[in-house]
């Protein structure tokens, strides 16, 4: 997996159907055909990226809002992101 630049500003992917389904989101690629679901911290993610916003930022975010070291949050944001990347899900802003 490559490491992803820490201060690239990100978007969601514009052409995606999105819906929030009792706090988790459901996203829709018609482009693709496929369907896919986010929960808890994920669907936090989803929502940050709103407007365009960093690893870097949604780190310190989501170790504001929640206990959690701010390496682990990183590492794990970090990876989360580069698979949403893979799937067209969030692009670079």
């Amino acid at each position: 997996m490559t490491q992803l630049s820490l201060d690239l500003p990100l978007i969601r992917n514009p052409d995606l159907i999105a819906a929030d389904m009792d706090g988790d989101t459901v996203m829709m690629s018609i482009e693709r055909g496929a369907y896919f679901g986010l929960g808890g911290i994920g669907s936090r993610l989803w929502d940050l990226l709103e407007q365009p916003t960093s690893v870097a930022d949604m780190a310190a975010t989501i170790c504001e809002e929640y206990s959690v070291d701010s390496e682990t949050c990183l590492q794990d944001i970090q990876g989360f992101i580069a698979e949403m990347m893979e799937n067209s899900l969030v692009m670079a802003a």
